[in-house]
């Protein structure tokens, strides 16, 4: 048994007070024993309660910690690029550290052992007449003269190289567990396990880089170069995701989890970023449909009507914002509902909701007339929204929302942008502010842009899906309005609702919301907000160089931990490639990948990824007019 005092103490026959002040090493006694593990002990069978050998880590506050390990032992045969794979990919309640010792070799002595082997190969081949034990000699020969062919001519060079495996655990099942998992998986592929039983100790000594070379010297074996980089993990990449999303493979063919929930991340939320025709919508698709299917609820901002047969085939809820249907879904911003606080109180959120509406008049003012937005016109619009709750008898009590009919108790009407614009045009400070409103108003003249004016027909109900799109409206002042205006009703009516439930809420073309002051502010703060109402936000873009334009997209990138970046322009190339510290490698790649093809990043882990729909989800999901047009001619 090995045994080191970290805190070498003299004995002392008179019993000290727990809480004696004398200093020793900076350290009151007490101190030292409370923040260092007084001993590390190398166990043997039967010793205490040991069943193996192992090493114990005694701690004084969280109990022990207990070690095992071994030496792998490889062949030129059983070596390959993620070989390693199977040690970082296995679950269990331990951790694994692997120690790779390499030095080079002496190419003339290796060279010289090689050939004497063969020749001694050679001449017990010619008189072996077991053809059993004459095939695993040429198969023997056969390595060895390819090895000295491939180091005669510098192809390869030589290494002494140890590896270990180091495996620890609180409890000393869990660290059998775990090791036998690891021993039965890479042994099935040829590799051997051997403990360093007698010598544990100075075998985790030597994983330190603290040992003595020489008593761990058996462990090391020739091998080539190119056996030796199999060994390295910086080829692995990959996500350590093992539960979530499955949006496809990697380009060593394993399959990418995602799971944007992971207690290891600061927060859920995730940017998209790529050229047009890369492959982003679709990607998202995927990730929709799939989420679904693990109870993520997701709802869509789509300007372009990307999401439509998507959310249909899923059973859920699309409202079109279209001046052009006869029955066109009508969202009203004046809408108010109960909702729980972090607290758990059930309430009515006017501060909030007088804030949101405030917003939107605000944007409508802007958008027509933005040199009348004065500070006595925002005043004045503040006070008529306060005074409008309270002429409908709605306050912060759930009750407020409810009256009674005929000895039942109803839901009350809503205000209505109407309503309020009756309040404005009787303002004294809003006279000049009201003709603007009423072009927005069923008075304007114009159903085109009086859709906002009047009760909600749009409803979220359960469904896993829904979206809301503004293709139809126009470009110059009532999509810039419908998208604000969808924004703000998705966070009231679906992002502060139900905190219990993982949501996650995608905006489209969001490089359009940082063009306009009011949608970026509101993008960065669903950002900052999301993660306390269970929310992933995931803004879609295709320009990279709006975000870095304006310092709330900056505050977008520094809140999304998870980014996925897919085919990029030269022109952005190097923006990208700094601000996501890319390497060169990654940059040319994303320069020239296929569609649906890209980097994702989660916090501190890289992978390639290959977003792999199913047949049925790729027609569902595509809108290239091209795979209309093979499929058709395939079938003539």
């Amino acid at each position: 048994m090995f045994k080191f005092k970290l805190f070498p103490r003299k004995k002392d026959n008179q019993t000290k007070n727990e809480n004696s002040f004398t200093i020793k090493g900076g350290l009151t006694e007490h101190e030292a024993e409370m923040i260092s593990p007084p001993t590390i002990i190398e166990r043997l069978p039967g010793e205490k309660d040991a069943t193996d050998y192992w090493v114990e880590f005694g701690d004084n506050t969280g109990g022990a910690r207990y070690l095992r390990s071994w030496f792998m032992k490889f062949t030129g045969r059983t070596t390959w690029v993620g070989m390693l794979d199977p040690i970082m990919l296995a679950e269990g309640e331990a951790a694994v550290d692997l120690t790779v010792a390499v030095e080079p070799a002496e190419a003339n002595i290796v060279m010289n052992q090689l050939a004497n082997r063969i020749a001694v190969l050679r001449a017990e081949l010619t008189t072996q007449h077991n053809s059993a034990k004459s095939g695993a000699m040429l198969q023997e020969l056969e390595d060895l003269e390819g090895q000295m062919s491939r180091l005669r001519v510098n192809e390869e060079k030589l290494f002494n190289t140890s590896v270990t495996m180091n495996v620890a655990a609180n409890q000393p099942e869990k660290l059998r567990r775990l090791g036998r998992t690891i021993i039965k998986r890479l042994g099935a592929m040829g590799v051997k396990f051997q403990a360093a039983d007698t010598r544990q100790l100075e075998t985790w000594r030597h994983s330190l880089g603290i040992g003595n070379r020489e008593n761990i010297k058996d462990t090391y074996r020739e091998m080539e170069s190119s056996n030796v980089a199999d060994f390295f993990l910086f080829g692995y990449g990959g996500l350590s995701h093992r539960r979530g999303v499955l949006l496809g493979f990697d380009h060593y063919n394993r399959p990418v989890f995602y799971d944007g929930w992971d207690r290891r991340l600061a927060n859920q939320h995730m940017v998209v970023f790529g050229r047009a025709g890369s492959g982003k919508s679709f990607s998202i698709k995927v990730l929709t449909r799939r989420s679904a299917m693990i109870g993520i609820q997701t709802g869509i901002i789509d300007p372009e009507r990307e999401y439509k047969n998507l959310v249909l085939a899923m059973g859920g809820s699309y409202a079109e914002l279209s001046p052009k249907e006869a029955d066109h879904e009508r969202i009203n911003i004046y809408e108010v509902s109960e909702e729980e606080d972090e607290h758990g109180r059930i309430l009515v959120n006017i501060d909030e909701a007088s804030k949101g509406v405030q917003a939107v008049i605000f944007k409508m003012i802007r958008t027509v007339a933005p040199d009348l937005l004065s500070g006595a016109v925002k005043v004045a619009v503040h006070n008529t929204v306060n005074d409008l709750y309270k002429n409908f008898e709605i306050d912060e009590s759930p009750e407020s929302l409810y009256e009674l009919v005929q000895d039942e108790w109803v839901n009350k009407r809503m205000p209505e942008l109407f309503d309020h614009y009756l309040l404005m045009k009787d303002h004294p400070d809003l006279q000049g502010i009201h003709p603007i409103i009423k072009m927005f108003t069923r008075e304007g003249g114009d159903p085109n842009k009086a859709i906002f004016d009047g009760p909600s027909t749009f409803s979220i109900r359960e469904a896993p899906v829904f979206g809301i799109s503004s293709a139809d409206l126009d470009d110059e002042w009532m999509k810039p309005i419908g998208t604000f205006i969808a924004t703000k009703w998705v966070w009231e009516r679906f992002a502060k609702k139900n905190r219990q439930q993982p949501k996650r809420i995608i905006a489209e073309e969001a490089q359009l919301m940082m063009e306009n002051p009011e949608e970026a502010r509101w993008l960065e703060n669903a950002y900052r907000r999301g993660r306390k109402l269970n929310v992933s936000m995931c803004a879609v873009t295709q320009g990279f160089e709006v975000f870095l334009r304006v310092p709330e997209g900056m505050g977008i990138l520094k809140n999304a931990p998870t980014k996925l970046l897919l085919r990029q322009e030269s022109i952005d190339i190097d923006a990208v490639q700094g601000k996501f510290d890319l390497a060169e490698g990654e940059a040319r790649f994303l320069l020239t990948a296929s569609s649906g093809i890209g980097i994702l990043k989660v916090d501190e882990e890289s992978t390639i990824v290959r977003i792999q729909a199913t047949e049925n989800e790729y027609w569902q999901y595509t809108t290239n007019p091209n795979d209309f047009n093979d499929y058709v001619n395939a079938g003539a």
